[in-house]
């Protein structure tokens, strides 16, 4: 006998009959409902590892009780399969993302009913050994990968989190700043306070007057911990003046008036703008910047660090099976190479939305096609044109250009500098040069 239990839920008899009979002689623990009320004790009473739900029926629709089911907390053990005669693209999208196994369309083929409760049964074995595992190993934290620049990321990374001073973080958007912050934490002997992180514009208001209640409990509540602030090149006067005297003085003040409070708060401050423009402009006080620069530490754009691709799509799939109950797809060695091979203007950011939009839409492992598609979607906004980032000078959008053009070049001649010379329309001379001065190794490209 099969060792899975089996609930269907349908408002047809015949279909709910049918589908039991087939099972049955399979070998599953079979129960049936014929509408959503007896679907809610069914479940609750025989904890089924696979549900056939219908989408329509009189009482309570189908993605409504999914939702429940999801908040109840019962998808972690329970595969769900939609069912539906008048199925859409739009409503299977939708109960995906709920956290559906799968989505059927009737009339039900009866091989595809037998398939997929294997397979759902096999995720659900899966997916309990990989929770098991996890229990038994110590969390992993980003930066994640092989690389020199990301192996001297952790080696700084565990050296900071040794001491207690303000740290500036700085990098693209995307990048993973605050990743790397949190992580900071997380490995720090802070690990056990609270850690608050503020958007630049959200701690502004925090500072305002009139808002000294609400500074006073939120400063409160991380003490002893971490103050994370990203976009600190966007903090008002007032802000900038309760963050100077945190990191400069451990104290706050709400008022003029009123007594400065001590407090203990390390400050991690993130930034993807060049802060040292910002004190000439006179925008950005020159004492707070001049103290979170003695530890500055800078995080790589993900187009300089690509041969980590493989160990990041492993990384970010294993968060979003443990963490979001999606289901494991495998990226096969081309598939990562696709992915090694794309510009990534949105960095780690962009791959991880990436990696989710696959698991979520797709089953099996991920085709190369899949890869190009997805990519090609990723490289343009919703206005159909190609993502820009405005926040560096032209002359240093120019240098990008250039290194992920040759990089490209080198890796599509596999090294070969006279026939990315020819192709590219530079002289050799003078392609050797600039790789030297972009920081490219021929036979190693980026």
């Amino acid at each position: 006998m099969k060792p899975g239990k089996l609930l269907i839920v349908d408002d047809e008899k015949d279909i709910r009959n049918l589908m039991e009979e087939i099972f049955v002689e399979e070998g599953y623990q079979v129960s049936t409902a014929g509408n959503g009320v007896q679907a809610q004790n069914a479940w609750k009473a025989e904890l089924p590892d696979v549900i056939f739900l219908d989408v329509w029926m009189p009482d309570i629709d189908g993605i409504t009780l999914l939702k429940q089911l999801q908040e109840e907390d019962l998808l972690e053990h329970t595969k769900v399969v939609m069912m539906s005669g008048h199925g859409t693209i739009e409503t299977a999208i939708e109960a995906t993302k709920l956290g559906a196994y799968d989505f059927l369309e009737k009339p039900l083929s009866l091989a595809k009913l037998i398939v997929t409760a294997e397979r759902a049964i096999e995720h659900n074995q899966l997916n309990q050994e990989n929770r098991q595992l996890k229990q038994k190993l110590p969390e992993q934290f980003l930066p994640v990968g092989k690389s020199k620049s990301v192996v001297t990321l952790r080696e700084t990374l565990d050296r900071l989190a040794r001491f207690t001073m303000p740290i500036l973080v700085t990098g693209e958007a995307g990048t993973g700043k605050h990743y790397f912050a949190h992580a900071i934490h997380k490995t720090s002997q802070r690990s056990d306070f609270p850690i608050s992180e503020y958007y630049a514009l959200d701690f502004n208001t925090l500072c305002q007057q009139g808002n000294q209640e609400d500074l006073k409990k939120a400063l409160r509540e991380v003490h002893q911990g971490t103050l994370i602030i990203s976009n600190i090149e966007q903090l008002s006067v007032e802000a900038q003046t309760q963050l100077a005297n945190i990191v400069l003085k451990q104290c706050y003040q709400l008022d003029e008036s009123s007594d400065s409070i001590c407090i203990d708060i390390r400050v991690i401050a993130l930034t993807k703008s060049d802060l040292d423009g910002a004190v000439d402009r006179g925008t950005f006080r020159e004492d707070l910047f001049q103290r979170l620069k003695v530890m500055q530490i800078h995080v790589p754009a993900l187009r300089q660090h690509t041969e980590d691709i493989p160990e990041l799509v492993e990384f970010f799939v294993d968060h979003f099976v443990t963490h979001e109950g999606l289901d494991y797809r495998h990226f096969s060695v081309s598939a990562q190479n696709i992915l090694r091979q794309h510009i990534w203007p949105g960095n780690l950011k962009e791959l991880k939305n990436l990696i989710q939009k696959l698991l979520i839409l797709g089953k099996d492992e991920v085709s190369d096609d899949e890869i190009r598609e997805a990519l090609q979607n990723s490289q343009s906004n919703s206005d159909g044109r190609s993502f820009i980032d405005t926040h560096t000078s032209l002359k240093e959008a120019k240098e990008r250009f250039e290194a992920s053009y040759l990089s490209q070049l080198l890796r599509e001649t596999s090294g070969n500098v006279s026939e990315t010379a020819k192709r590219s329309g530079v002289d050799r001379t003078n392609l050797y040069r600039k790789l030297k001065n972009l920081g490219i190794d021929p036979k190693n490209p980026l």
